[in-house]
């Protein structure tokens, strides 16, 4: 049977043709010879091993078609294309072993070169001097042109690495490199690791191959190098290739881990074990991979795996079982297997059946707590520090004499210290804590937590830092009688939010010893807790800590403007130390983050719903989308805003679990942890600092760094795109972005537009200012209701896809709704910046775009016959390729109009010395030749229109039964754009 690989950077497919994709790839592992998969081989190929397979009539799949001499069939594939891009592809792309690592690699052999073409290098001079102010990075670094060389960097690629001038240079080099792996060891080397760690990392010493002679065996061999794994893997069942045909994350966490990654996932520890890295680097993905290591290596052992919230955990579940759907969940803690749950769930369960367990919790409890517990399960009231405040609190001091202060006094302090008397309390060192305490201060303080412990005595309750401390006070007792603890492992995700309490508990529910305790976290993301040090409550990780810096979520504009809200400001780990931030990286590029503020809400608020707007017009599933609000009143709000303007949404609470077809609103805090396409932040005001003004001023600097660590934590929520929107004054955390490009987002492409904004646009383009105020009111009407109307229809397409159930067919209708739907609205876009500024802001047209146009419209049912033959098409004007693209648009419009059914037969010839030559003809229905006689204002007359502005003549009209629309167009253009 053959066997199926998939590499990491397998492109995305449309919704329209996945299920058809997921077909193609089951039949081809069942049986290659069946005979409608089409497995053809390329002639004029770069590569002998390269296939196309037909997927349906217009998408082709390209692969690599590899025969070991145990004549097993192994196919890479490669992804799914239109069927020209298909064939253009598999002509181009080679699968070789590196010829200085022997790692496998897809490359493409364009005669320019894919990079070169887009990125031009910057020259050199003859003694080496780069024509680029200052040293190139890589040559200040110390790096060498043969060093690129000897790390498997292809020639091209490592002569213009070591040519780029800054890192941005650098990066548009890496992102363009031929291989993931040589991607990743110039982003690494930027960030100044060094040469031998990179080669270290990848396990890929420098060798000699002659790569010119492979056999299939060699390839094969190749791609069980460890390394490989990060590149390329084998599907083993049907949910991984339907996993890889519909979710375009798949390929970063369920099966490709950097060596990196795969070395903490797998690697056994010699005690507890600190794993950190910043937003998206994979942390969670290394915990779920360990858990199902550990659970494979010994299936009875019970492996805890927590997090601090609710919401988090239950993803923990779901993607653990999607991982791995063999790994078996324990129901109850201490069962064989995997329990997953929230650290506050473990204590609480702890607590209210510790009979089950074996734990004399009450004693505990009178312990801790200073006197007699009978009851410890019940949660104290919310409020209970205020009642306690009001009642007791009159003799502190107006700066702690606020719920707030006390409480993390308590949490950190008191509760995880032990103190159960005043006479404790006032000896104890109170570490980590900013507002220093006098004796007088220190007996105020106590009168209000006796009076605090004393409400809850009386209730029969205990807060949850309470419960974890009784909980792991108890397992202490019980282990010392019994040398058994409730877990053999345990592994933590967030571990920077959990209170020291919490992490007492977690130290407490497994013996020290191999693989005991694995943490994960970022400091820079805490926002729940104060600050805490590992080793003050017994997890000791001197020498066990590492820290991941590849990003995989969002893109590297994004992550440096996230990153950049943090630059300046010291940040401490759970060691007590400093955050080496320096080293982050990303291996995706896109838009830069869109910053925007406004005097008012309203108009904040316009702008919130016309960028979901156009998110959703793009055709971005509206589930994938985020707006983050400081509070729940500023989403409730906004909820009911986008509501009155038809968007699809609901806001979040804490409880709530997001579904499919809805925006998701939600805080910036209730979106820890999670991942979304695109992200709207809004609320970074003056106003949402009220609360550092109101902390002690000995704990304003972290109740600061918490403000910053928010929005760095909302600003790190998006892979693709993130908007950046408030009212009033700023908050002043935020930077601006580096850069603001025409591609920066939707509030860039439709930015309030003032007088001066027009008047300048009519001065670069020769409008005048009264006709550019003109253009602009029309463009700002057409876009609110012509654009406004396409995305409802992408809106509703995207969530009658999400809701169609299993049928395929109507699925893929509803895809096909949805992209057409966005199609035409990038299209609208570029119509009205030309209507705007008179400057041609069309998407570029090329005839091989005509070829796949009459693709997809036989896919669609139409009766085409073409001919299409073109000479030197990449040379012709842009208005002339542009002008046949929207002639066949309208005719086969036209013809599906008034004559369905009937055949279409369009012939297209052209070529530099003889200009075009399009023909579109159809034959008729009985009495239907007047009804297409031109008019003015329709399409017809439009066509017309259309060549004359681009120099050439179109006829239209009956001829012997037949309507026939024949153009004659130059090659080259008179004018500057076709409107």
């Amino acid at each position: 049977m053959p066997q199926v690989i998939i590499p990491a950077d397998i492109p995305s497919l449309d919704g329209s043709v996945r299920s058809q994709a997921y077909a193609f790839i089951d039949k081809l592992r069942k049986d290659d010879t069946t005979p409608g998969l089409h497995i053809e081989p390329m002639e004029q190929a770069a590569d002998k091993r390269a296939r196309t397979g037909r997927v349906n009539r217009y998408w082709r799949a390209v692969l690599i078609k590899l025969t070991g001499s145990d004549d097993e069939p192994r196919y890479i594939y490669l992804g799914t294309f239109p069927h020209d891009e298909a064939i253009a592809y598999a002509r181009s792309v080679v699968f070789q072993r590196n010829p200085h690592t022997s790692l496998p690699e897809v490359i493409r052999v364009d005669p320019a070169g894919v990079a070169a073409a887009e990125h031009p290098a910057p020259a050199a001079s003859a003694d080496g001097d780069v024509d680029a102010p200052g040293v190139p990075v890589l040559q200040v670094l110390g790096i060498t042109f043969e060093d690129l060389l000897d790390l498997g960097i292809a020639s091209l690629t490592a002569h213009e690495a070591i040519l780029a001038a800054d890192q941005d240079r650098l990066l548009d080099v890496a992102l363009a490199a031929p291989s993931a792996v040589q991607t990743d060891a110039l982003l690494l080397l930027g960030d100044g690791t060094s040469v031998d760690q990179v080669r270290a990392g990848y396990q890929a010493d420098t060798v000699a191959v002659d790569t010119g002679h492979d056999t299939d065996d060699d390839l094969i061999g190749a791609l069980d190098h460890p390394a490989s794994r990060m590149l390329f893997a084998y599907l083993e069942d049907d949910d991984d290739l339907r996993a890889a045909i519909e979710d375009e994350n798949f390929a970063h966490w369920r099966v490709f881990l950097h060596p990196e990654q795969r070395e903490h996932a797998t690697a056994s520890t010699r005690g507890a074990f600190r794993l950190s890295g910043g937003a998206g680097t994979g942390k969670t993905v290394v915990l779920l991979h360990r858990a199902r290591h550990l659970h494979a290596q010994d299936p009875t052992a019970r492996i805890v795996l927590t997090t601090y919230n609710k919401t988090l955990a239950a993803s923990l579940r779901a993607h653990l079982l999607l991982l791995d759907k063999t790994v078996r969940i324990a129901k109850q803690l201490g069962e064989p297997g995997v329990y997953i749950g929230t650290v506050d769930a473990i204590s609480w369960r702890l607590v209210s059946r510790a009979a089950e367990y074996g734990l004399d919790v009450q004693h505990a409890a009178t312990e801790l707590l200073g006197r007699p517990r009978t009851q410890v399960v019940q949660a104290t009231a919310h409020g209970a520090w205020d009642a306690a405040l009001w009642g007791a609190g009159g003799a502190l001091a107006p700066s702690v004499r606020t719920a707030d202060f006390l409480a993390a006094e308590y949490g950190t302090v008191v509760v995880p210290g032990r103190i159960a008397t005043e006479d404790q309390y006032l000896q104890v060192r109170r570490q980590g804590r900013g507002v220093a305490l006098a004796r007088a201060q220190r007996l105020a303080v106590w009168d209000v937590i006796e009076a605090y412990r004393a409400a809850a005595a009386g209730a029969g309750t205990t807060d949850y830092d309470e419960k974890a401390m009784i909980a792991a006070a108890a397992l202490d007792v019980s282990a010392a009688a019994t040398a058994r603890r409730v877990a053999d492992h345990v592994l933590v995700d967030e571990a920077q939010d959990l209170t020291p309490a919490r992490l007492v508990l977690l130290r407490a529910l497994v013996a020290a010893g191999p693989d005991d305790l694995f943490l994960a976290e970022d400091s820079q993301q805490r926002i729940y807790a104060p600050r805490t040090v590992l080793s003050r409550h017994g997890i000791h990780v001197v020498g066990r800590s590492r820290r991941l810096r590849l990003n995989y979520r969002t893109t590297a504009q994004n992550l440096d403007y996230a990153t950049s809200i943090l630059a300046g400001h010291e940040t401490l780990d759970m060691e007590d130390g400093l955050v080496d931030g320096a080293g982050s990286r990303s291996a995706r590029s896109g838009p830069p983050p869109v910053v925007e503020g406004y005097d008012t809400l309203d108009e904040a608020h316009e702008t919130i719903v016309r960028t979901v707007r156009d998110w959703l017009a793009d055709g971005t599933a509206p589930e994938t989308i985020a707006v983050l609000v400081r509070t729940g009143n500023d989403g409730t709000t906004l909820s009911r805003n986008l509501t009155q303007h038809d968007v699809p949404n609901q806001y979040y609470g804490a409880n709530d679990t997001p579904g499919a077809g809805r925006v998701a609103i939600m805080t910036m805090h209730r979106s820890k942890g999670m991942e979304f396409r695109n992200v709207l932040v809004f609320g970074a005001t003056a106003e949402s600092l009220k609360a550092v003004d109101r902390s002690p001023e000995g704990d304003r600097p972290d109740v600061l760094q918490r403000e910053r660590s928010l929005l760095y934590v909302a600003t790190t929520r998006a892979r693709d795109r993130v908007a950046v929107v408030w009212d009033g004054a700023a908050n002043g955390l935020l930077p601006e972005p580096r850069s603001r490009d025409t591609h920066a987002g939707e509030l860039q492409e439709h930015p309030v537009t003032t007088e001066g904004a027009v008047r300048a646009a009519g001065q670069v383009t020769g409008i005048d200012e009264r006709e550019a105020l003109a253009r602009d009111a029309l463009a700002r009407e057409v876009h609110d209701t012509v654009g406004y109307s396409l995305a409802q229809i992408a809106m509703q397409a995207s969530v009658l896809e999400t809701v169609a159930g299993n049928d395929p067919t109507v699925r893929e209708a509803f895809a096909f709704i949805r992209a057409a739907a966005a199609r035409a609205g990038a299209e609208l876009r570029g119509v009205l910046t030309t209507l705007r500024t008179g400057a041609d802001g069309l998407a570029a047209v090329s005839f091989d775009d005509l070829t796949v146009l009459l693709s997809d419209l036989k896919d669609r049912g139409a009766r085409i016959v073409s001919n299409v033959a073109i000479a030197d098409g990449d040379t012709a004007h842009s208005t002339v390729t542009r002008t046949c693209y929207r002639i066949v648009q309208e005719s086969v419009t036209n013809a599906l109009k008034h004559a369905p059914q009937m055949p279409i037969d369009i012939t297209l010839r052209g070529a530099p010395e003889t200009g075009v030559t399009l023909v579109v003809q159809n034959p008729l229905l009985d009495g239907a030749g007047a009804s297409l006689a031109p008019r003015p204002r329709s399409g017809i007359a439009g066509m017309a229109d259309r060549a004359a502005l681009a120099g050439g003549t179109l006829s239209a009209g009956v001829v012997a039964g037949r309507f026939v629309v024949d153009a004659r167009l130059p090659w080259t253009s008179v004018g500057d754009h076709a409107r």
